[in-house]
């Protein structure tokens, strides 16, 4: 075994000759190193010494392939540039030359690039000569940026100083135009990220306040200052003291938290996906039972990545306002005692108003809410981190909110135009909510270790508030249209603000999060002088946030009685209101994905049923024989070209009609009515399968229609799973005369919608299941992603109080084939299948299925325990 450093890490020999073999077997040796030697060695001294094996490698290389003989450079770039080599990180080098290379030239480098790729290593190299590398980098930002941090590895030095000359000079990329490109280069990479450091699966080397906002900051030093790294930033003068020591710190832990991923995965990759934060979690030494290791290590990581992103901001704007903007000659406007606006920029009047009177950071962002175009000056951002730092040292257990005039201006601040976007997103991007209150600190940067949030619990938050905001913009009608249209119109907007910035709260302290958090904002709202009603109603909203989510996504809300157990729940038409519009910006700001027309529709459903069931009130079911007229009529309006030149007789329409179940007019919209007759009337088959993106809310629409047979849903569903697809939604109807009148929703597995040739494919595929008793294969395909996630397996039954049907939920950890499965179970007790929602909140399989026994009846006792025992059984 190799022990010393020197063994691994010394590659060069004197005159000696490597291959292949042997470089592999020291990069093993040198792994086996840095995996003993983690956790009790500086990580500056891990990636130095891989840098300098690299080093030595190249060195030898280059005269084994008698390149130290050519007037050629070898020159490191990007990171390998840096010296910052982690395991997995790619080496970046220049081969430089002073005219255009020989055949000899070319044939040693491309012998020595294809030793280096034998050896399995990830090598980006270039070959150019010193006026092409000029060219290149006038034409190109990273090329640009690679050079500028370039290091000399070996061959003619006197062409690499010529090369350093050359990329320092003005002409070559002058200061202001390196400032411009590199900010665009940061706010496309920014974009990728949804703008924010808080992605559950962050990348720790891309996303914002990741290592490549450290890099940043490092090119504008080095182009402007000629420094190469934090300790000679701060010896500039540049950053201060507090600031390089926060920056350090940081730094460090992203770098340890790299260096054990790239220990513990194969290929190179800088995300921190859910299964690797458990592996890198136990490298780093966290402990704790279940995911608390790493909530832990995560919510350390969330607050590096802030530290980095907040900093580099402020030092990005400190010297954009001294170095590029350089203008100084507007006036200022004075804004009160402490603020003034010059230059667009709020700057101080007083320095220690912070500290001397710490309810006045209230006001300045109060002032970034009557100014519009206005940002923060860097000394004014520097002077709130120096009080907040204070703040916090000294707490004591003290929050701003402890100040009565504080709680004034902070409900003042939710009155004013622009409120989240101009206040509470800075707020949170400058710690000034961790400091305003314990629940926020509570949950800043706490994780949600599942793979439906996208987000961190403060982040999720944020965005629900911004959405929230955003329906006031008539541009985002289309999108949102029920909640543009009733979210201006609410009596007072503070409140729904108040219950968004509570909603998700108490998560993290185990029991349930909506009782707990209606407990806090009830106090909140109390004591920043919210009136008894107000204060109720903000409980009362958070308590149920979920409720119309629930009830909309895992109810049959066609069922009258859903509607009327909904409406009594809610009991006023003002509840409703803020209900939908909290329910719609929580759902939308889950992940990008989540909302959809399919949930828009169930929503604006479930709305438009309440909302008549109040006016109505309680002691009705609600009448829906006017919806279902309207949409038989409208059904009848679509259908007109068919019917007036003949193709399409009336009274077939209509005999088909007669045929139908009234939920049937009610559960299918116009479109789709007049879909199924052109489907059913003119074709006259008895049997048809066909899919469609025109008539669905979401997903692609797949219709089913034959006589009624044992055995339907099961068959339908193996066929679908079979085509690797996903299953949103299934609607089970049969006409009056035995006929199966059956919609599914479906997708693809990435959630996007079938195209035409796929399509077709499941059509045949379910016909061929239904017309024989073929069988499709089980979809067997594993999810790696799933492995690490445990969801206890729930059986409950629904209280309906109903005779002719039981409502059944499933709670279960989603897999491939799991409404096969359960389909299965259904088909094996006898049941028929009445109708079933199938919803699916990352790794969580939330289902809910309507059945009845073969008597058509609700099931009683001791069938409803032998079919929860079969679904255990099956399940786990």
């Amino acid at each position: 075994m190799i022990s010393s450093r020197d063994q691994v890490s010394d590659v060069v020999v004197e005159n000696s000759v490597i291959d292949v073999s042997e470089v592999k077997v020291r990069l093993q040796a040198l792994k086996a190193q840095e995996l003993a030697q983690f956790n009790h060695s500086d990580i500056n001294h891990l990636i130095a010494e891989r840098s300098r094996f690299y080093d030595q490698l190249f060195q030898q290389l280059w005269r084994q392939f008698g390149l130290d003989q050519q007037p050629l450079a070898l020159v490191a770039v990007g990171g390998y540039g840096r010296e910052e080599m982690f395991p997995l990180s790619d080496l970046d080098i220049l081969i430089l030359s002073d005219t255009a290379l020989d055949t000899s030239q070319q044939d040693n480098i491309s012998a020595l690039i294809q030793f280096l790729w034998d050896c399995h290593f990830e090598v980006g190299h270039s070959v150019r000569t010193l006026d092409q590398c000029i060219a290149e980098g006038q034409a190109d930002i990273s090329i640009a940026t690679n050079l500028l941090e370039s290091r000399f590895l070996d061959g003619n030095q006197t062409l690499f100083r010529q090369l350093q000359s050359a990329v320092k000079s003005a002409e070559f990329w002058s200061i202001e135009a390196f400032f411009a490109a590199k900010m665009q280069e940061k706010a496309e990479r920014y974009q990728r990220y949804n703008n924010t450091g808080y992605n559950l699966e962050p990348d720790i080397k891309y996303s914002p306040g990741g290592l490549r906002d450290l890099h940043l900051l490092y090119w504008i030093a080095l182009r402007h200052l000629g420094v190469k790294n934090l300790q000679e930033i701060l010896d500039s003068g540049f950053i201060y003291p507090e600031e390089h020591r926060t920056l350090n710190r940081a730094q460090q832990f992203l770098f340890k938290l790299r260096f054990a991923l790239h220990l513990v995965i194969k290929r190179y990759d800088n995300r921190l996906l859910f299964d690797r934060q458990v592996k890198v979690s136990e490298m780093l030494g966290y402990q704790g039972a279940g995911n608390r290791a790493v909530e832990e290590m995560m919510k350390h990581f969330f607050r590096a990545s802030h530290d980095i992103m907040q900093l580099t901001e402020l030092l990005l704007q400190h010297y954009q306002e001294h170095f590029i903007q350089t203008c100084d000659s507007g006036k200022a406007q004075p804004l009160d005692s402490h603020f003034e606006l010059k230059n667009q920029a709020i700057r101080l009047r007083n320095p220690d108003c912070f500290l001397r009177q710490p309810d006045t950071i209230l006001d300045l962002f109060f002032h970034l809410t009557q100014q519009p175009q206005a940002v923060l000056h860097s000394t004014t951002l520097r002077r709130l981190r120096l009080a907040l730092a204070v703040q916090d040292s000294d707490k004591k257990g003290q929050y701003l909110i402890d100040i009565p005039s504080a709680r004034q201006k902070f409900v003042h601040l939710l009155e004013q135009p622009q409120a989240i976007a101009r206040a509470i997103v800075p707020m949170h991007q400058h710690g000034v909510l961790n400091a305003y209150c314990e629940e926020w600190n509570n949950i800043s940067g706490l994780m949600q270790f599942d793979l439906f949030h996208a987000y961190t619990v403060d982040e999720h938050t944020v965005r629900v508030l911004l959405k929230l905001e955003s329906f006031l913009d008539p541009q985002n009608t289309e999108q949102h249209p029920l909640c543009v249209e009733l979210f201006p119109h609410l009596a007072n907007r503070t409140l729904i603000y108040l219950t968004a910035l509570f909603h998700d709260i108490a998560k993290g302290r185990g029991g349930d999060h909506a009782e707990l958090g209606a407990i806090d904002v009830y106090d909140f709202a109390q004591k920043h002088g919210f009136d008894e009603q107000d204060a109720e109603m903000t409980a009362w909203l958070v308590l149920n946030h979920l409720k119309m989510s629930v009830t909309a996504q895992r109810r049959d809300i066609y069922d009258p009685q859903v509607v009327l157990a909904f409406a009594n729940s809610v009991k006023y038409q003002i509840r409703l209101d803020y209900l939908t519009c909290l329910t719609v910006a929580d759902i939308s700001a889950t992940n990008s994905t989540l909302w959809n027309s399919w949930k828009r529709s169930l929503i604006k459903t479930l709305y438009q049923f309440t909302k008549q069931q109040l006016e109505q009130g309680s002691d009705y079911l609600l009448d829906i024989s006017d919806e279902i007229l309207q949409h038989r009529l409208r059904a009848l309006t679509l259908l007109q070209p068919l019917l007036q030149d003949e193709r399409l007789k009336l009274r077939t329409v209509n005999d088909f009609w007669q045929r139908c179940p009234q939920d049937y007019f009610l559960r299918n919209n116009p479109q789709q009515l007049a879909w199924h007759v052109e489907l059913i009337c003119q074709t006259g088959e008895q049997t048809i399968v066909k899919s469609s993106n025109r008539f669905s809310q979401g997903g692609t629409e797949l219709f089913v229609y034959c006589p009624d047979q044992p055995h339907l849903f099961n068959k339908v569903v193996r066929a679908i799973e079979a085509k690797n697809l996903s299953i949103h939604d299934a609607q089970i109807l049969t006409s009056n005369d035995g006929y199966a009148l059956d919609s599914f929703i479906i997708s693809e597995t990435s959630g996007m919608l079938a195209k035409f040739d796929r399509r077709r494919s499941i059509e045949q595929s379910v016909l061929t299941a239904l017309q024989s008793e073929y069988k499709p294969a089980l979809n067997t395909r594993i999810n790696n992603k799933l492995q690490h996630f445990h969801v206890p397996t729930e059986v409950r039954f629904i209280d309906s109080k109903r005779g002719d049907q039981t409502e059944l939920e499933i709670f279960v950890l989603d897999k491939p084939g799991l409404l096969v499965t359960i389909s299965n179970v259904f088909s094996e007790q006898g049941l028929n299948l009445l109708n079933a929602k199938i919803t699916t909140t990352g790794e969580r399989a939330e289902d809910f299925f309507i059945l009845a026994n073969s008597q058509n009846r609700a099931l009683d006792d001791s069938e409803k325990q032998r079919l929860q025992r079969a679904l255990l059984s099956a399940l786990d």
